[in-house]
């Protein structure tokens, strides 16, 4: 049996100390006058991508839910971190609230050696809004269709085999590692700045495989790129000819990618609720679960307690393959 490590002990109890009070509290006259004004929504991605295509449709149905306009304030720049520091110093008021995601939260703080803000101490959690699975998807020219496929190419090829990822440090490059150190197969990592480039150059042929998520799908319809194996419990619409990891013999592979609301640290506890009850209900309109599902996203919801804790893990689990891969954050 695996014992906890220090590390995975100490994020568990931030989780609790970060959730403390959030399931018991009885809202009283001046929460139930919240909100009285419009509530700015910082999405720290630029306007038209597929994080702000999230943001924009939740914001409306949240608007519906609070009685009050949503005002996307797009705040993009260093990987989302630009619009995270923004929203860390925000006034604690229920009135400024942020679309957190795995980027900017787990792997920005496993990779980093230094962040402008602390994503436990600056933020409380509110809710888990969606995630996206991630896939393995190599080029229509590699001979494989599956992992085993892959791992007995990969011995028999003669050649080191190479994945590309949209940049140093970024999710999908973390998520390549975790495939090293579960597959043990020698892989070279080739960054990119962004998904595009780093798709363009495994469907020509030039690297040999890529992890990502919905952002692939073009060039799956178009042939060039062929998804092998995705995240999750269950295959993916999106990439529905593909098993998932664990089927295949390939486990601890958890990586969605995660779409969360939080709100400054110190923002009022039935502020909070009263959000996270809008959110929950947001999850039941056709008209946004119609958008998550046409981008990819799989709907999830719940409690603040629950996105803390949900977080913690995962910080701990990027952090220990950051330490365990051996890798250094580009200077």
């Amino acid at each position: 049996m695996r014992h906890p490590t220090r590390r995975t002990l100490s994020y568990a109890l931030a989780a609790l100390m970060w959730c403390a009070g959030a399931v018991s509290f009885s809202p009283s006259a001046h929460a139930q006058s919240y909100p009285s004004q419009p509530i700015r929504l910082i999405v720290p991605w630029p306007a038209g991508g597929s994080t702000d295509v999230l943001g924009r449709a939740l914001g409306a149905e949240l608007g519906k839910q609070l009685g009050q306009p949503v005002i996307i304030d797009n705040r993009a720049g260093a990987a989302g971190k630009i619009g995270t520091a923004v929203a860390a110093k925000s006034p604690a008021d229920g009135y400024t609230i942020y679309l957190g995601t795995i980027a900017n939260f787990s792997v920005a703080a496993a990779w980093e050696p230094s962040l402008q803000y602390d994503p436990v101490r600056d933020f409380a959690p509110v809710a888990y809004v969606a995630d996206s699975p991630a896939m393995l998807a190599v080029s229509s020219s590699l001979p494989v269709h599956n992992v085993k496929e892959l791992l007995a190419y990969a011995q028999t090829s003669g050649r080191q085999l190479t994945y590309a990822s949209a940049g140093e440090g970024s999710g999908y490059h973390l998520m390549g590692e975790l495939f090293k150190l579960q597959t043990r197969l020698n892989l070279l990592h080739v960054p990119f700045q962004g998904t595009p480039p780093a798709a363009t150059a495994v469907a020509a042929g030039q690297v040999d495989m890529t992890f990502d998520a919905a952002g692939l799908k073009p060039f799956l319809e178009s042939g060039k790129l062929r998804p092998i194996a995705v995240t999750g419990n269950e295959r993916w619409d999106f990439a529905p000819e593909a098993s998932t990891f664990a089927s295949q013999g390939v486990n601890n592979m958890e990586g969605n990618s995660w779409f969360a609301i939080f709100v400054p640290a110190g923002t009022p506890q039935d502020r909070i609720l009263k959000l996270n009850s809008a959110i929950n209900k947001s999850l039941t309109s056709p008209e946004f679960l119609a958008v998550l599902k046409v981008n990819g996203y799989i709907p999830v919801g719940g409690t603040p307690a629950a996105l803390g804790s949900m977080v913690a893990r995962d910080m701990a689990k990027w952090k220990e393959v950051v330490q365990k891969g051996n890798l250094r954050p580009a200077r």
